[in-house]
């Protein structure tokens, strides 16, 4: 018997407020998702990929509960548990969620304390008395950017790291307090190649469910075994990645490419 659903969503349909007259009338909405279901289950590792506009960063942010919920329609369940204005709070405290632009998420005048920032609220919210121990704070804080490779940089400033130094100092903010699912959002890009190996490395080896949107069609095929195609919103393909990725026609019908990697074997 199946474990529960870490995640779960049935026929999430989620539109965009594109154009709306002073007076309130003829709004004119943007259908971004149509009708999605999809199961992800503890610990499986996911890929999401499709052209530019097929709907996957407005997925990953709805199952993170951070889109208006008066545009969505559907349902999405965390952990057995139905996402809503009530309980979104709480489930957040489950989804460590990394944006596609880490300067939306680095925000203190040092590496450390945005690092920190997640696991005091986290602490807090559970009143956890360890909020209080600066010892603890820092073995976790330095914890989480060894995992990223950037141990040592606790007291740089944000600001002057480079884009990809920034995207890993992103994913460390939500290591650090090990939610139980990790939603990110294009996670590879401009990070160099070792940065590179060593991240996903260190997701495949990680316990948590794990869900990424991604353009870098080789990161998913080293990354996951199961892949989601999005195209203008609509769900094409829930499946193997090798298969998916390694049949030409059908990616070129969802003006997507074939990865490199698979190239020379076709």
């Amino acid at each position: 018997m199946q474990s529960q659903a870490s995640i779960e969503i049935e026929n999430l349909r989620y539109r965009y407020l594109s154009s709306k007259r002073l007076n309130g009338a003829d709004i004119v909405y943007r259908e971004v998702l149509r009708g999605i279901d999809l199961r992800v289950f503890p610990g499986e590792k996911v890929s999401v990929i499709g052209p530019n506009g097929a709907g996957k960063s407005t997925l990953l942010l709805n199952i993170a509960g951070l889109l208006d919920e008066k545009y969505r329609s559907g349902s999405i369940f965390i952990s057995g548990i139905e996402l809503n204005h009530r309980n979104i709070y709480s489930i957040r405290e489950k989804i460590g969620f990394v944006f596609q632009d880490p300067n939306d998420q680095l925000f203190s005048t040092s590496v450390f304390d945005d690092v920190a920032f997640g696991l005091l609220n986290f602490l807090k919210k559970k009143r956890d008395s360890r909020a209080k121990d600066i010892n603890y704070i820092r073995h976790k804080v330095s914890e989480a950017l060894s995992k990223v490779n950037l141990f040592g940089l606790e007291d740089e400033v944000p600001y002057f790291l480079s884009f990809g130094e920034k995207k890993l100092a992103a994913l460390a903010t939500v290591l650090s307090y090990d939610p139980e699912i990790l939603v990110l959002d294009e996670p590879s890009s401009n990070l160099d190649p070792k940065n590179r190996e060593d991240f996903i490395k260190l997701l495949k080896n990680m316990d948590n469910t794990i869900v990424i949107a991604t353009h870098d069609l080789d990161l998913a095929y080293e990354f996951s075994e199961r892949t989601v195609i999005l195209n203008r919103g609509n769900l094409v393909f829930d499946g193997c990645t090798e298969s998916v990725l390694c049949n030409r026609k059908f990616l070129e019908n969802n003006d997507l490419r074939v990865p490199l990697s698979l190239k020379k074997n076709l």
